[in-house]
């Protein structure tokens, strides 16, 4: 047996070891730290006066919040693939639309219908994370793929939800930009270039896989801070049953 059947059976073993670790409650557990982070951070920061805070600390509760919504829609993504807790699809689909709710007002549905295209018909023009302009401007690759996903409904709720709660729950406008809307939008930047534009983007010698990706090479502590691992996007196209923190173990196998 060559070295190269040796790694690729060692892969197949932990793909099955996975795949029977999907059936646990881990993934569920996982889903649940990152919303209760999400909802309890937001509920302090939102109550804070910013005017007796630091900049830096503002600065820094600014990036947590980022990665928290970034952390909110990773859930919400492994939730389209039923691996939050496939035990129970019903329950795994609840935590995929409260994620997404919470995120920007999502359409779960509309969510997963778009992601099954995705991974169906990667890198063309049914692809709708996709740009096919030749030059793959990152600019207007984003301006598409942000208007691909987004409706006036969820422009006028989020308006709606943004001054209700100042007049409601007395929330200053101050703490609800700094720690509500500019996290959400940096957060979409952050997914959109780590999971879809550097992955995705066409090589100049030309996609080399089937599934027109490719992996970010960076290490496992990086690539988690980077975008809880969705660097590994190969990886995440060749296995899409594979919960994100089980991606590096993937990657480096």
């Amino acid at each position: 047996m060559t070295k190269c059947d040796v790694r690729h059976s060692q892969l197949i073993q932990l793909i099955s070891v996975i795949e029977t670790e999907s059936m646990t409650n881990k993934g569920i557990f996982i889903a649940f730290i990152i919303i209760g982070l999400w909802t309890s951070t937001l509920t302090l920061l939102l109550s804070l006066d910013t005017h007796k805070i630091p900049i830096l600390w503002i600065v820094l509760a600014i990036i947590l919040q980022i990665f928290l919504y970034t952390g909110l829609f990773i859930t919400a993504h492994d939730a389209m693939h039923g691996i939050v807790f496939s035990k129970n699809p019903q329950i795994n689909h609840w935590i995929g639309k409260i994620s997404v709710i919470l995120y920007a007002l999502f359409s779960y549905k509309n969510l997963v219908e778009k992601h099954y295209l995705h991974h169906q018909h990667p890198g063309t023009e049914t692809d709708p994370d996709f740009d096919d302009n030749q030059h793959q401007n990152v600019f207007n690759w984003y301006y598409k793929f942000i208007k691909s996903y987004w409706n006036w409904r969820q422009v006028v709720g989020l308006a709606l939800t943004f001054h209700l709660s100042h007049y409601i729950f007395n929330i200053s406008y101050i703490n609800l930009i700094l720690f509500w809307v500019i996290p959400s939008i940096l957060s979409s930047m952050q997914l959109f270039y780590f999971g879809t534009f550097l992955p995705h983007k066409r090589p100049e010698e030309g996609y080399t896989n089937l599934h027109c990706t490719q992996s970010i090479p960076l290490p496992v502590f990086w690539s988690f801070i980077a975008c809880y691992h969705f660097g590994y996007h190969e990886e995440h196209h060749q296995y899409p049953h594979i919960p994100w923190w089980r991606l590096p173990d993937v990657y480096n196998n």
